[in-house]
């Protein structure tokens, strides 16, 4: 059965609207910055399954997007998945909502009230939620131009090149500090900033799709990547030229001789020196240095 359409809802002063599908999350400013009231609003068809129960995959899909909604983007793999969109997909498919470190209480609750189910308190073995937004920060007269670091950052927000010194473009750090482990000269830090971190979903709404921006940005850059080296893989050889081949053999092999009959050369006419000092003789050291000489001329044509 195909839910009906929705009658068109116009958000009052301070309010914003997300809507995928069924769901609609309706988000309210907070007049405190440590407040925030989060309204979620189920338009549900009679056919509506309880999330134990398998969705049909579009209604799947949109559930998992609502959820990815509430995620902060950081990409931080805390919650043991690589990126929120894996995590999402789990918490969809009943994994438990309180594995977010850096969305911290305020997103569980969040999750919690999207999937009608009871809040839990955030689970102390991923990690503790931090009281300030963080960012990691290069000690650039140790940096010695590797680029695990830039290979590491989900967001790409570290700038830099081989051998040259990295930084770290501080707006677009999610503080996810996957950078600071594959440092072989441990030069990065996780530093806290004045800020507070947003945990409420309803005030990180234009930093959590900048960040989902940038990280989908670089995962497309990547996949591009990747299948044009396929491609350079998977393309046929270039046809071999047999001719071009054999000649330059033969020129190194040209090559190769005259050198050696140069060296047979000279040692030939120290002989011979030593032969006359000697008073010996030198008829057939010297019909041997015309030999090679006249075999030397005819190789360099």
């Amino acid at each position: 059965m195909v839910p009906k359409q929705m009658p068109e809802y116009s958000p009052q002063k301070g309010q914003s609207i997300v809507s995928r599908g069924h769901i609609r999350i309706t988000q309210t400013a907070p007049e405190k910055p440590t407040q925030a009231i989060i309204t979620i609003v189920h338009h549900r068809p009679t056919n509506f399954m309880p999330p134990q129960t398998p969705l049909p995959s579009s209604q799947h899909i949109t559930m998992i997007d609502a959820i990815e909604d509430l995620l902060p983007q950081t990409q931080c793999g805390k919650c043991k998945h690589p990126g929120c969109r894996p995590y999402a997909e789990a918490i969809a498919n009943g994994e438990s909502i309180n594995h977010c470190v850096p969305g911290g209480q305020d997103t569980i609750d969040a999750l919690a009230l999207l999937l009608d189910i009871a809040p839990l308190p955030l689970d102390p073995s991923y990690g503790k939620t931090p009281e300030h937004r963080q960012v990691a920060v290069i000690r650039e007269y140790e940096c010695i131009g590797c680029t695990k670091c830039i290979q590491a950052c989900p967001v790409d927000a570290i700038v830099g090149a081989a051998k040259f010194t990295h930084t770290i473009i501080r707006d677009e750090c999610t503080g996810c500090d996957l950078c600071i482990a594959p440092c072989p000269v441990d030069c990065i830090d996780l530093i806290n900033l004045p800020e507070r971190l947003l945990t409420i979903p309803a005030q990180r709404q234009a930093q959590v799709t900048l960040q989902r921006n940038r990280y989908e940005l670089r995962s497309t850059r990547l996949a591009n990547l990747k299948n044009k080296q396929d491609a350079r893989r998977e393309a046929p050889a270039a046809p071999v030229n047999e001719a071009a081949v054999a000649q330059i053999k033969d020129s190194k092999t040209d090559i190769i001789a005259a050198a050696l009959l140069r060296s047979n050369l000279k040692k030939a006419e120290k002989r011979l020196d030593s032969a006359l000092l000697d008073g010996k003789d030198c008829h057939e050291l010297e019909n041997e240095i015309l030999a090679l000489r006249a075999e030397l001329n005819a190789l360099n044509g």
